[in-house]
């Protein structure tokens, strides 16, 4: 075998060079799947960045200090004005516009205003609409139906919400099982009631529309909790503001709110 064979078989041997060809195929489809999830993440992010931003700015527009950072601001200085909803045909009795939200935004928005409560004040939603649930020692003295001052955190924001917003409002008084037997309240019965129509007068006193209003007591009949230590006790002893959406009539108007 001379030279020149030698030198064709090995370029005949040679091996070629570079990945095989599927592998550029893999290697793109790889990449636009990252980017794809990558693009996802950052669309999540975005949202709930503004999410979180707007809800900040409900609870600065009633006083509750939250740092926020973007380039998100505001549409209005009006109280809720920053949260998206769905307007209606009703007018308050001052003749401004009514807002209607879904309630689902109406849980975020009452969220957002009673934040800052977290301990005393329980925001909620079931079938029947968004419950505010306060501790009662929060808005009265043991035994008693008389508003205390720190009970204006509460209710001058439930004021604001019935102003922005067409919901009847059913404000529900409870007690836990302890007996009560004083001139002005011979049980818990009259206990409860009284505290419900307490804070319904305030409401009214600050401008809401009472067709909107319920206030009922309920006793120790609904109690959440079992009432056999005193802090079970304690969680029965409550005021729930329940915000139901109201019965709309043929006419484009609204049924006032009943029991």
């Amino acid at each position: 075998m001379n030279v020149d064979d030698l030198l064709n078989r090995g370029a005949e041997e040679e091996v070629e060079e570079g990945a095989p060809a599927w592998m550029a195929t893999f290697a793109d489809m790889a990449t636009l799947l990252m980017t794809f999830f990558v693009l996802l993440l950052s669309f999540a992010n975005m949202d709930a960045q503004k999410f979180r931003e707007m809800l900040g700015s409900v609870k600065d527009a009633f006083g509750v200090q939250k740092e926020t950072f973007g380039d998100y601001r505001a549409l209005s200085d009006q109280a809720f004005d920053a949260m998206v909803v769905q307007p209606t045909d009703g007018q308050g009795q001052d003749g401004e516009d009514r807002s209607s939200p879904s309630m689902e935004q109406m849980l975020s928005i009452v969220q957002a205003v009673f934040g800052d409560l977290e301990g005393v004040a329980e925001v909620f939603m079931d079938e029947e609409g968004v419950t505010v649930r306060v501790k009662g020692k929060l808005l009265f003295p043991p035994g008693d139906a008389t508003l205390k001052p720190e009970a204006t955190a509460v209710l001058d924001r439930v004021a604001a919400l019935l102003g922005k917003y067409t919901f009847d409002l059913y404000i529900l008084g409870h007690t836990d099982p302890v007996p009560i037997h004083t001139p002005r309240y011979p049980s818990n019965w009259e206990l409860s009631s009284a505290r419900a129509a307490a804070a319904l007068r305030y409401l009214v006193e600050r401008g809401a529309d009472p067709r909107r209003l319920v206030a009922v007591g309920f006793a120790d009949s609904r109690p959440i909790v079992p009432n056999d230590s005193p802090e079970g006790r304690a969680r029965n002893r409550r005021v729930e503001f329940l915000f139901k959406n109201p019965e709309s009539l043929p006419d484009g108007g609204f049924r006032p709110a009943r029991p």
